[in-house]
């Protein structure tokens, strides 16, 4: 294991509210955050296997602070002033994931969605270790906390598209480097699981075609024919989608695909909004081909299906973990407003 900071002592994580708890020198209110940002937190205490929630976490002097989503008021606080921070936990498969043990021997995992911010976040947390717990966090006014989303991908895909041509004539491999690590990332999940339930080829061409198109799209964004606001109609479309196939996730390896039917009916029809809502928005600016791939993709990864498919297949479920994952990270951070 590789330690950052070997501490004599660590505290155990406590559960509290931002609206109820004391206010004590340890947990005075109105501190400004040090770094924040969307996580999978996972907490192990012996041998039970981790089961990760997606959560927005807020790092100050001391203490990482725990959310269920970015608005609640309720946190649980993990106090690091004596903790230990493990950059490579054992008995973690998941990459980009770091830990912070107590004395109990109780162990916090914290899960980021690409190596950028899984830097990120530990570096910040290593400043913050072994230093008091300054109190509850507030986000701050002045907007100087960096905070990592989807508008920062978003950012990261327009930076890297800008000035280059998204061509047809560009390889895959030289459109993929376009796009940031996250969504690379999560184009990664969708081809595993495409190729475990169909067959190569067609993971292939589903991979081929997401990248074409995200690069168009955001060259399109990029050179303002479109602006954001007008993929709002697209964004609740895919909101719709991706908050149904969590719920259904719930239920994986508990109810058989067949019970979770009207489920994996929203998703379809949420996903045959989005295609629809795309078609009608880029087809001024995309060739017909490419509007064809885009209602091939969305037919395909979109079918009641495939989702069965998935959900009967018991071997799957890491990549489907962390697809779930991402799509969450998608649905946490408002980018249209």
């Amino acid at each position: 294991m590789s330690w950052l900071n070997n501490q004599s002592k660590t505290t155990s994580t406590t559960t509290t509210s931002s609206s109820t708890s004391p206010k004590t020198d340890k947990m005075e209110p109105h501190t400004t955050v040090t770094y924040e940002g969307i996580l999978d937190v996972a907490k192990k205490s012996s041998l039970h296997s981790l089961k990760y929630k997606n959560s927005y976490v807020r790092l100050v002097p001391g203490g990482l602070y725990v959310y269920r989503t970015e608005q609640d008021d309720d946190f649980k606080c993990v106090d690091i002033e004596f903790a230990m921070l493990d950059i490579t936990p054992a008995n973690n498969t998941r990459p980009h994931t770091f830990s912070v043990r107590n004395s109990s021997n109780k162990v916090t995992y914290f899960s980021a969605n690409s190596q950028q911010e899984f830097e990120s976040w530990t570096e910040h947390v290593k400043t913050c270790t072994g230093k008091k717990n300054v109190g509850v966090p507030m986000i701050s006014n002045d907007g100087a906390v960096k905070r990592e989303g989807r508008t920062d991908v978003l950012f990261r895909a327009k930076k890297n598209i800008s000035g280059k041509i998204a061509s047809s004539g560009v390889g895959k491999s030289g459109l993929k480097k376009l796009i940031p690590e996250e969504g690379r990332e999560l184009i990664s999940s969708v081809k595993k699981i495409i190729r475990r339930v169909s067959s190569e080829d067609k993971a292939n061409e589903i991979e081929k075609n997401i990248i074409k198109i995200l690069v168009k799209v955001f060259f399109q964004i990029d050179s303002k024919t479109i602006e954001l606001q007008d993929l709002a109609k697209v964004d609740k479309a895919l909101r719709e989608a991706f908050n149904n196939l969590d719920r259904a996730f719930r239920f994986y390896g508990v109810k058989k695909s067949t019970d979770l039917m009207p489920i994996f009916e929203k998703v379809s029809q949420a996903l045959k909004d989005a295609e629809n809502e795309s078609v009608l928005l880029f087809s001024p600016y995309l060739r017909p081909h490419n509007i064809q791939k885009m209602r091939t993709t969305f037919a395909f990864i979109g079918s009641t299906e495939f989702f069965s498919k998935v959900w009967d297949d018991m071997e799957i479920e890491d990549d489907l973990f962390l697809l779930v994952s991402a799509l969450n990270k998608y649905t946490q951070i408002e980018i249209i407003h």
